[in-house]
């Protein structure tokens, strides 16, 4: 008989899992890598509530697609799915757990309601039990994915789940009413999700508790005719590294025992799945589990999460109109500025007047200091706009606009931050609010305009064009 190959892990995570108490030194990179390496024909991320490498995935999944074009990545997110309400106030120790549950993104509806459920979870987010905690209430599911099903597929992730406790803990009582729960708990979601939407989640094992779960998934799937699968809830790659995660659990101050729940919690190939699970499980339950894996996969579809930056076009500052003497009296001051002033930029031509306007707005500018230091600044300017074809002078008309625009809609403002308040030229334009000069800043001048800042510029345009430029908005001085 053929043996049926796994399809792929739909439950992995990497350094960004767990963001505050890291478990997983996995990469996007080399999870990909060694999924194609084993002939797996998809993978999914699936987060301690977190979903910030999604663009990361997204990145190196274009890099390897002329080369594997039909393999498939699924993003995903395992939250923490608590009872309605919970929170630091009325958590009650003993009682109330943090179970994890895995939720699966289909297509890009399915990530934004992800994105959703995330958001909110990080809005209630609290420090409590020496951790932080980020609930995701079962209204929350009702509230966002009920509604428009069909996007998610979820499973009931590891033991550490709502199934895999209650599981447990019908084990040690055989509680008939507590399997009773158990049962409707299943179905509501089902319900939740829609039909083939919901799966009852097994992974590989020989400790007593995840072989006693797995048996009693596969007895659940046949009474409620609810499907399962196979997942290897990954967070190192292969079975060799156990030491080095080890190693990286212990450096995080953990208090996990690695060498129960985490000796089995890696990649695993078809054949290693089947040394696990032969045991115990039938085999045809296990091809159907793979078979149901398959099927996740085959509705998967390939989306992008980025889109087309759109940033309005606002207008730089009225320039204010100086006779030629004021400009002469200032270019005597700040020679630097003439090279402006004649330049077949217009951008360049506005810096002159707009410079002008923030010395005059700014007494503790009206020194000899001061005018030494931004000349110095208009040098480096000037020098950078020509070594590297882009427009410097554009850069700040668009910053000095966009905070305008912050301050009169009464956004909050910061102060500036980083090489930006030593560059006294900024806050002479109002774009930051510190005069280096007079608090002694300690940076140096020149790293505002580091070349690595290119990226944010426009390349030079055409010369008397007077297009504001809404590039570079997202990275604000500093």
């Amino acid at each position: 008989m053929d043996v049926l190959s796994y399809p792929g892990s739909l439950h992995n995570h990497t350094e960004m899992s767990n963001l505050i108490s890291r478990d997983s030194i996995n990469t996007v990179q080399g999870l990909i890598d060694y999924a194609i390496e084993l002939g797996h024909r998809g993978i999914a991320f699936t987060e301690h509530e977190s979903i910030s490498n999604a663009i990361d995935i997204e990145e190196y999944a274009q890099k390897i697609k002329d080369k594997h074009p039909d393999f498939k990545i699924i993003r995903g997110n395992e939250i923490y799915l608590v009872r309605n309400g919970l929170n630091a106030s009325n958590f009650i120790k003993g009682q109330d757990k943090y179970t994890h549950f895995l939720l699966l993104a289909l297509d890009d509806i399915g990530h934004r309601q992800i994105r959703e459920l995330s958001t909110r979870a990080w809005l209630r987010s609290y420090m409590g039990t020496g951790r932080r905690r980020i609930p995701t209430y079962y209204q929350d599911l009702w509230d966002i994915v009920a509604p428009n099903p069909g996007h998610i597929v979820a499973s009931t992730a590891c033991i550490g789940g709502s199934l895999g406790t209650q599981l447990l803990r019908y084990r040690d009582n055989h509680d008939i009413n507590l399997l009773n729960k158990i049962k409707a708990w299943c179905q509501q979601l089902e319900q939740l999700f829609g039909k083939g939407n919901f799966y009852l989640e097994m992974q590989p094992s020989n400790g007593n508790e995840q072989v006693y779960v797995n048996k009693q998934i596969v007895l659940l799937s046949q009474e409620l005719n609810i499907p399962c699968i196979i997942t290897t809830d990954s967070h190192y790659l292969k079975k060799s590294d156990l030491k080095i995660e080890r190693a990286f659990l212990k450096s995080q101050n953990s208090e996990r025992e690695v060498d129960s729940f985490y000796a089995t919690t890696y990649m695993m190939s078809t054949e290693e799945i089947h040394s696990y699970m032969d045991k115990y499980i039938p085999r045809e339950v296990i091809d159907q589990a793979f078979t149901n894996i398959n099927k996740i996969f085959d509705r998967a579809q390939d989306y992008s999460l980025k889109r087309p930056l759109k940033i309005p076009s606002l207008p730089w500052r009225s320039p204010v109109n100086y006779s030629d003497e004021i400009i002469n009296t200032y270019s005597q001051r700040m020679p630097t500025l003439e090279k402006f002033r004649n330049s077949e930029f217009v951008a360049d031509r506005r810096l002159v007047s707009a410079v002008i306007e923030g010395i005059q707005r700014h007494p503790d500018l009206q020194n000899q200091p001061a005018y030494e230091e931004l000349e110095l600044c208009l040098q480096d300017t000037w020098v950078s706009s020509q070594v590297n074809k882009a427009q410097w002078s554009a850069y700040f008309l668009n910053l000095q606009r966009i905070l305008d625009e912050c301050w009169e809609s009464g956004t909050i403002v910061g102060c500036g931050r980083g090489s930006g308040v030593g560059f006294l030229l900024l806050y002479c334009l109002d774009i930051t609010q510190i005069n280096p000069l007079r608090e002694k800043a300690k940076t140096f001048r020149f790293r505002f305009l580091n070349p690595s800042r290119v990226s944010v510029l426009n390349k030079y345009q055409a010369p008397n064009s007077v297009n504001p430029f809404s590039w570079g908005v997202s990275r604000m001085a500093g």
